[in-house]
């Protein structure tokens, strides 16, 4: 335990974190009393369970809204200018509530509305937050850094309970959400002042390049897709969240039906989970280097499972007390042990991202689990309830060897710098779809081994950004392979280039190892033609578009004719819409264009990157395409889209 204090020490030891962290303590109480008493505020408003189950969900689903483009907006952006909106939309929804309690107009529906903002902002801010925090310290005292940050919320849970239901008792509504207005006031002030930023900006390493919101949006969802270690971690949570927030959605009918709980009793009820997650937060760097995290995971889940189970046989208040405090700690050992499993598995230029993903799949039980709790405890007693929600833990446990948590090397997941590529003059940053295509030479015995490091290739390429990817072997000779992928835009593809990590960098090692030849796999990379054209193009369409909304009573718009193709204007052409040479068609597609094309081009499809060639005089075709050829997906080869 000496170790773990010292290295508490050392963490507060950094003047930032320690301010963020003291600031939250305040910002974090009103949290509390806004998410937990709301629900015994509604209990006063309406005895419907499904209304009382909404105060839990409604938060739930508003933050699912706004986590990942945060997360997207954090890394693009800035994430101190992130947290700080985020916690000034929390200080507007305090207040709303305060102002229509004060004025007589506090029903469920602008209880639910206020509590929406709550959601909203606690959304925006997680993703940055954890990222914030974990980035303020050694890499070596994250664990204690989220241990610390997960103490200092769990003290809200604690007091903000207990000091909420006095408060709501002495003072009723209008009083309590006063009180969380003024509690978010000094984080806001430090997130305002605070000078040092330079560790708060994002960009991608090695490159200064920065991406576009909904760019990183879809970059952050596409390499959560392709990493199965990722999928692992979020099908884990999805397996024990959803059984843990039951008890926190049914525990106000528990308190006032059989508990008998006034307002400052149901406060103390919840401060026990606080006490326990205080007390979880403080054991868990030690449990963390002695256990493995899904021995770890496993006890947790036993212990939540047999605390519900106890709470639905024995509805008492002895029995109540500890296994609230048991709740509270098998709640931070999970979903701190997942959040750091999550932080690991990502490299620096996409964390925030995934932890808002990590995020979307914490919260999407809460929203879906809470209400479906609310639905059976309508139609069944609630002891019964309580114990189908036990019974749901069982399959986290069951699954536990298939989803194991993945150790990860976090010096593998550090960016390595790419070597230049040559690119002419005529390639613009915005060109594309870049078609890449690396041609391999194999010895016949390396086929097969060859086939099977490239899959693992695979996942690499798709993570990163790649649109497609195939691997195709040559039909007059054995053992000449070619892979080849396509990339969006010459920019993404060069952010692709400088995402590459070490980890990333050994899977592609691992590959052209196979490779026979005097030099290494030849690499030729192509970018389509027109692209700036098109571009341009669906430009003016949008703007044609724009003026026909705009003033669409005009006897004779000629934004119109310029909207329809030609064929549409007329009465005639075939059915693909092609016209005359030269004229416009559809947004973003060439009138006349061929259906297939040179490398550097391709046909028009579901994922495919859209044709845009000069029209040329119709010609016969030579032949059908061969297979084997980049883009078929004939015998020998393997594409994926």
């Amino acid at each position: 335990m000496l170790m773990s204090m010292d290295n508490f020490g050392e963490a507060l030891g950094n003047k930032a974190f320690r301010w963020l962290e003291g600031t939250a303590v305040f910002s974090n109480t009103s949290i509390w009393i806004l998410t937990l008493l709301s629900g015994f505020v509604m209990e006063t408003l309406t005895r419907a369970p499904l209304l009382i189950t909404l105060v839990a969900v409604i938060t739930s689903l508003t933050g699912l809204a706004s986590a990942s483009v945060s997360g997207a907006a954090a890394e693009a952006r800035d994430r101190r200018m992130v947290i700080l909106l985020a916690k000034a939309i929390l200080l507007l929804s305090a207040a709303f509530l305060a102002i229509v309690s004060a004025t007589g107009a506090l029903t469920p529906t602008t209880l639910l509305i206020g509590l929406a903002g709550v959601g909203f902002a606690m959304g925006t801010s997680s993703p940055s937050w954890w990222t914030t925090v974990s980035s303020l310290v050694p890499a070596r005292l994250v664990p204690v850094a989220l241990s610390l940050d997960s103490f200092q919320w769990n003290i809200g849970q604690v007091v903000g309970p207990v000091v909420g239901g006095a408060v709501l008792r002495a003072s009723g509504s209008t009083g309590l959400f006063t009180m969380c207005s003024v509690l978010l006031v000094p984080l806001l002030a430090f997130l305002a002042i605070w000078r040092d930023r330079s560790d708060l900006h994002l960009s991608t390493p090695g490159s200064g390049a920065t991406e576009k919101t909904l760019g990183a949006i879809s970059a952050g969802w596409q390499f959560f897709y392709y990493t199965p270690e990722l999928r692992s971690i979020a099908a884990r949570t999805a397996l024990y969240v959803t059984p843990a927030v039951g008890l926190g959605s049914l525990l106000p009918l528990l308190a006032t039906r059989f508990l008998h709980a006034t307002p400052t009793v149901y406060g103390f009820y919840l401060a026990l989970g606080g006490l326990g997650a205080l007390l979880a937060s403080l054991l868990l760097p030690r449990l963390h280097g002695m256990l493995h995290l899904d021995v770890l995971v496993a006890l947790a889940t036993i212990l939540d499972a047999g605390a519900v189970v106890t709470l639905a046989v024995f509805p008492k208040v002895y029995v109540a007390i500890p296994a609230l405090v048991a709740t509270g700690a098998s709640w931070v050992w999970v979903t701190t042990v997942l959040t750091i499993a999550t932080r690991d598995s990502a490299p620096e230029w996409v964390r925030t991202r995934l932890l808002a993903i990590y995020y979307v799949v914490q919260q999407m039980p809460f929203a879906l689990g809470g209400l479906v709790f609310g639905i059976v405890a309508s139609f069944l007693p609630l002891r019964t309830t309580l114990v189908i929600d036990a019974g749901l833990f069982l399959p986290g446990l069951a699954l536990i060897p298939r989803y194991g948590l993945p150790v990860v090397d976090r010096e593998r997941q550090q960016v390595i710098v790419r070597p230049a590529v040559p690119v002419g003059d005529h390639v613009d940053p915005d060109d594309g779809p870049v078609l890449v295509l690396i041609e391999y030479q194999l010895a016949e015995d390396d086929v097969d081994p060859f086939l099977e490091a490239v899959s693992r290739l695979r996942l690499v390429r798709r993570r990163l950004g790649a649109s497609r990817w195939g691997i195709f072997e040559d039909v007059t000779r054995h053992g000449r392979f070619v892979e080849t992928f396509i990339v969006s835009s010459w920019d993404r593809y060069m952010l692709q280039r400088a995402h590459f990590t070490a980890a990333d960098a050994a899977v592609e090692s691992e590959v052209q190892r196979f490779h026979r030849g005097p030099d290494g796999p030849t690499v030729t990379r192509f970018v389509h033609p027109d692209t700036a054209e098109a571009a341009r193009a669906r430009s003016s369409w949008r703007r044609d578009i724009a003026k026909v909304f705009a003033d669409p009573f005009l006897e004779r718009p000629e934004a119109l004719d310029r909207v329809l193709p030609t064929t549409w204007r007329h009465g005639s052409g075939d059915d693909d819409g092609a016209g005359s040479p030269g004229t416009r068609g559809a947004p973003g597609e060439e009138s006349g264009a061929p259906r297939g094309g040179s490398p550097g081009t391709s046909s028009s499809g579901d994922g495919a990157p859209p044709d845009h060639v000069e029209p040329v005089e119709p010609v016969e075709p030579a032949g059908p395409v061969e297979p084997g050829q980049p883009g078929d997906t004939g015998h020998p080869g393997r594409s994926d889209e």
